[in-house]
């Protein structure tokens, strides 16, 4: 896959450490927060919804079970395999895995109803041209549902966020500002219909123990965070009790439809 950082076997190796990535079974808050999307989605019986990035395929087997089919896309063949056996194992016949690129989806143009992606923008090194490649598949009247990790819309406070993320996680491409979402959906002919911002607060610890952050790397963001604490310069509302840093990050689901 060209232009895309999983042209890295060191960085897709990091993706598949996380406790996150490819987990055989997900957790009560996200099975919760997979719940919502259905919901909040409205999708209707004689849908076909793309689910990109679909690592083992939570999100699309609840659409297939609202929706006439769902479509789970992604660049892992393991993701898939978990996805395929767990299809076999259900009798699922309306969930279909399919293995791609995101900036060159192998599906016909406007084949489908909807599209979701589910906390996978901030690692895409092109976020826009993955974002026209979903337009292009969404038919007319066609909606979408992403959710992912915002940033700063200040330019400088942004990067020092995104420097901080991917010393943690080195598949971290960029998460973008509110107002470069925002415009990039304006740009392909979409209309916010919905946005929810939620904010989650995380310790330094939290942080390193999720992504299972190497020593030598989270000494150096242990450094950033300190010397960013002093006046929020992340842009992250960061607080210190003692030794203890404390982040709040924002994400936000936005629920957009053609205009």
């Amino acid at each position: 896959m060209s232009e895309s950082i999983w042209t890295s076997p060191a960085l897709l190796a990091q993706f598949r450490r996380q406790p996150s990535a490819y987990a055989p079974s997900e957790s009560p808050g996200d099975r919760k927060f997979v719940a919502f999307m259905v919901s909040t989605a409205g999708a209707s019986r004689d849908d076909i919804v793309l689910d990109v990035a679909c690592g083992p395929g939570a999100a699309t087997f609840a659409f297939a079970e609202r929706c006439r089919a769902a479509i789970g896309i992604d660049f892992a063949d393991d993701a898939l395999a978990r996805a395929r056996a767990e299809a076999d194992a259900r009798g699922v016949a309306n969930a279909e895995f399919i293995v791609g690129e995101f900036e060159r989806m192998p599906l016909r143009s406007g084949g489908v109803n909807g599209a979701i992606c589910r906390f996978s923008f901030h690692h895409f090194v092109n976020p826009k041209r993955v974002f026209a490649e979903m337009a292009r598949v969404v038919g007319d009247r066609g909606w979408m549902l992403i959710a992912d990790l915002l940033s700063a819309d200040d330019p400088e406070k942004s990067e020092l966020h995104n420097r901080m993320e991917r010393l943690s996680d080195p598949t971290h491409a960029r998460a973008l500002p509110p107002g470069e979402f925002e415009t990039m959906f304006a740009a392909e002919g979409f209309r916010i219909a919905m946005k929810i911002v939620r904010e989650t607060r995380a310790s330094f610890d939290d942080w390193i123990s999720f992504n299972r952050t190497p020593p030598e790397r989270a000494a150096q963001l242990r450094a950033l965070m300190e010397e960013a604490a002093e006046g929020d310069r992340a842009g992250l509302k960061m607080t210190r009790d003692g030794d203890t840093i404390r982040t709040v990050r924002a994400s936000a689901t936005y629920l957009i439809e053609r205009e």
